[in-house]
């Protein structure tokens, strides 16, 4: 599954400190792997079976701090910024979609020497994650995503491109604080406050460590509404499969119960208490599904079950 990296690579250090409880060994300082037209930031923490962690928008790599913390020894976590988002910078024109990061997340693999991994997203990551079992799943071992779903159909593709186009030039024109202000106000996010101040000053700082470029970039190349529809072609991904939404997170507990059905050996995973950033709002209760997951995933089951953790 996992060859030994050849060499290590330089060290560029970026805005994943050494106050990040996981962040503390010295392979997890940010690096960069460099293509054609991305200069790619990931850091790399732990050793064992590699697991890939791909964050949601506006976020970075560093969002899944926490979870890492809480997860037991024994596996290589392989956190990258996405194009669009932190510390990865990309060409003047370069593509920001599915397929280009597709290509970055090999690139990445291939330049560590993995062959296979798990693979775990949350939101848009979590529909790159899709994307990448669909095309790709001789790459993966097993896959997990929160709050996410494989693209939308019909006229509810069409109303959500103009809405992420209008979104982006709202971006533009008014700027990256506003915005920032705009979507942390958002009903999806709500569950976050009950963190307290001191978490949601990070959550803004990470928000606000992102460019006005990047955000517009990402919605018009990756937002749902440009997103290929993958329903049709979930039965060629074979792999385990847990699909995780919060309890309180309406649309995604449903969506997260179709992604189930399609697949030949998922489940469903619903977080009580939790919203759409399930990850983040109840972190260690993330962990314990994770842990589980990446356990059992050598193992091979049959058909959807539903499980809801406490």
């Amino acid at each position: 599954m996992r060859k030994r990296v050849a060499q290590k690579v330089s060290h560029e250090m970026g805005r994943m400190g050494a106050e990040d409880p996981a962040m503390t060994s010295s392979t997890a300082s940010p690096v960069i792997v460099e293509g054609a037209d991305v200069r790619l930031n990931y850091f790399v923490t732990g050793e064992g079976t590699p697991v890939t962690l791909l964050h949601g928008f506006t976020q970075s790599g560093r969002s899944w701090r926490e979870v890492i913390a809480a997860m037991p020894a024994g596996y290589q976590w392989v956190v990258p910024d996405l194009r669009g988002h932190g510390q990865t910078k990309i060409a003047p024109g370069a593509p920001c979609s599915m397929d280009a990061c597709l290509l970055d997340l090999m690139m990445l693999w291939d330049h560590l020497g993995i062959e296979r991994t798990h693979l775990v997203g949350y939101s848009m990551g979590g529909r790159l994650a899709l994307h990448v079992a669909v095309h790709r799943p001789d790459r993966i071992v097993s896959l997990m995503t929160i709050g996410a779903h494989a693209g939308l159909e019909d006229d509810a593709r069409e109303g959500r491109r103009l809405g992420d186009e209008a979104l982006a030039k709202r971006i533009e024109q008014d700027g990256l604080e506003a915005f920032v202000n705009y979507w942390s106000s958002l009903p999806l996010f709500a569950g976050l406050e009950r963190r307290g101040p001191s978490f949601t000053a990070q959550i803004r700082a990470e928000r606000m460590g992102n460019t006005v470029a990047g955000l517009a970039a990402s919605l018009r190349g990756m937002g749902a509404g440009v997103m290929e529809p993958l329903w049709s072609n979930l039965v060629r991904v074979e792999v385990p499969c847990t699909f995780v939404a919060g309890q309180l997170d309406h649309g995604y507990v449903a969506s997260a119960r179709r992604l189930a059905a399609s697949v030949p050996n998922g489940r469903v995973e619903v977080v009580l208490r939790a919203g759409h950033t399930v990850h983040q709002e109840r972190p260690d209760a993330f962990a314990r599904l994770l842990a589980g997951h990446l356990a059992a995933a050598t193992e091979t089951s049959s058909g959807a079950s539903n499980i809801t953790s406490a």
